[in-house]
């Protein structure tokens, strides 16, 4: 197919374009170098070039750990047998990666076309990965498809990772240092603004921009969302299965650098020896730091220790989390999806030591462990829910409903709160067949039909129902860009949340809108929040 050329603020670049129509831009620099003294630093826009530059494929990813290698566990066989469906849905996620590097500040667009006549939404997508790993490259992300299901514009960015994106060092190195600890997230303001100032010659809508993400790209999106930086550069939220990991407060992130300092041989006082440390050292040695993924159900539920280099509460980029109700309602105005998967944490529960294994005991204590007093309670309302369930699967249960599906009802009212923009709240229940089925309705189960590349993955299982569901998710996910409101012909009728109705869509073979869906047990864990 022809290849196309589009001036940006940097220089002109070179695209392609797909049999069905699609024209795509990769690689694109949005940030200058950010190595050697600009390590740790705001990245800056890119120097301007001369000519035309390829946009042909993808460029670096950020240095990180292999998915089959990150979170721990990788010396101890039983770990990693206990992980092989985590460790084989991560490498289907992430196929064959370009070569990292540190100065990694690119992104991916793909448009249905060009012309400015008829300005398209645009949807930005910030990949997950705990905030460590992952890539706007990755195959599942492919944005072809959706731009060419919704006639809009799909943009996916890699950004700065782990210690080299969220190093909190302003407690320990002064003035200099003070944004290291939000550099990444800098860095998607970075290429939010680049958005802005370009994407209108990609028939982009620069006043219709969605920022969507799964997981640590929930976490993401729901940053920006209390970021004074970020304010007015998008204008839609989704957040899919992440809204209650928490930006990292900045003492616990304070000892989190301090004792990757500490494994790397650097004093406090010399925090610029880090300046000469090479990047695949940094990610090595910040892979020992905090709780593996597979430590136990502390791991799973406690972000600060789990994600040890994630967004820091550093009281100047991020004044406070979002949702805290301190905070100033800077994204009051701004409409958000919200949603999780019905079995979202079984995924990473396969890992825990005891699965499988839990009798009732252990199930007791755990929940004892999670709910306090109420312990005994959840036990006996989660068993009357699940009379056939075996502790292993209670216990699943348990996190997946504290972290995301009660984390993102909980987000959802406290937006609601904020006498702001409406809410949408969905749950994904369409189970993967994969892996004889054990995982359910997983973790990042919808990404593949919310970008309509469902065949590209094993896990979506060769089903005639996948069709269906793809179109339904991804036409609700272009028309929430497009209207902030993801009602469309293929779906029943979808209300905003509101807390006498708690309208949820229920994504499906056939998708349905339950009001309040499970009453009893959202109260149980509304009640143990409010303490």
């Amino acid at each position: 197919m022809p290849d196309i050329i589009i001036e940006t603020s940097s220089g002109r670049i070179r695209g392609t374009t797909t049999p069905s129509g699609v024209h795509v831009f990769k690689g694109i620099p949005y940030g200058g170098s950010v190595t050697g003294a600009n390590r740790f630093q705001p990245a800056r826009p890119p120097e301007p070039w001369t000519g035309v530059r390829d946009a042909l494929s993808y460029g670096p990813t950020a240095p990180q750990a292999h998915p089959a290698e990150a979170g721990g566990g990788a010396d101890d066989p039983a770990a990693t047998a206990r992980m092989a469906p985590f460790l084989a849905f991560l490498h289907g996620l992430a196929g064959d990666e370009p070569a990292q590097d540190e100065d990694c500040l690119v992104l991916n667009v793909w448009t249905g076309g060009v012309d400015q006549q008829r300005p398209r939404a645009v949807l930005v997508w910030l990949h997950g990965g705990a905030f460590s790993t992952g890539s706007g490259s990755w195959p599942l992300y492919d944005g072809a498809p959706l731009a060419g299901r919704g006639d809009a514009v799909v943009v996916t960015i890699n950004h700065r990772l782990g210690p080299l994106g969220f190093l909190h060092l302003g407690e320990l190195a002064g003035d200099r240092y003070r944004d290291a600890g939000n550099a990444g997230m800098l860095d998607i303001v970075l290429a939010l603004r680049w958005v802005r100032d370009n994407i209108a010659g990609f028939g982009g809508d620069p006043n219709r921009v969605l920022v969507f993400g799964d997981s640590g790209g929930a976490s993401k999106t729901s940053i920006l969302l209390g970021m004074p930086a970020a304010r007015g550069l998008f204008h839609r939220a989704a957040v899919m299965s992440g809204p209650l990991v928490r930006s990292c407060p900045a003492d616990v992130a304070t000892a989190n650098a301090e004792e990757l300092l500490g494994r790397l041989g650097i004093a406090g006082p010399d925090v610029a020896k880090l300046h000469d440390v090479p990047a695949e050292r940094l990610v090595e040695e910040a892979e020992a730091v905090g709780v593996p993924i597979g430590a136990g159900l502390a791991g799973a539920a406690e972000g600060d220790r789990f994600m040890p280099f994630q967004a820091v509460v550093d009281g100047r980029n991020l004044p406070a989390h979002p949702m805290d109700p301190v905070a100033s309602p800077l994204g009051a105005d701004v409409p958000v999806l919200v949603g999780s998967t019905r079995d979202d944490m079984k995924m990473i529960m396969l890992g825990m030591p005891w699965f499988g294994s839990l009798d009732d005991a252990g199930l007791a204590a755990l929940a004892g462990g999670m709910f306090g007093a109420a312990g005994p309670e959840f036990v006996r309302a989660y068993r009357a829910e699940r009379p056939d369930a075996t502790p292993s699967e209670l216990a699943c249960a348990f996190v997946t409903d504290r972290v995301m599906w009660w984390g993102g009802i909980d987000w959802a009212q406290r937006k609601i709160a904020a006498n702001g923009a409406p809410v949408y709240v969905y749950r994904f229940d369409f189970a993967t067949p994969a892996l004889g089925g054990i995982l359910g309705a997983t973790h990042g189960g919808e990404i593949p039909f919310v970008f309509d590349n469902y065949p590209l993955t094993p896990m979506a299982g060769d089903r005639p129902e996948n069709a269906q569901v793809a179109r339904a998710l991804s036409e609700a996910f272009v028309r929430f860009a497009q209207e902030g409101d993801p009602n469309h012909p293929g779906l029943p009728a979808w209300s905003p949340y509101t807390l006498d109705r708690r309208a949820t869509m229920i994504f499906d073979t056939e998708s349905r809108v339950e009001n309040d869906p499970r009453p009893a047990i959202r109260e149980l864990h509304a009640r143990v929040s409010a303490g």
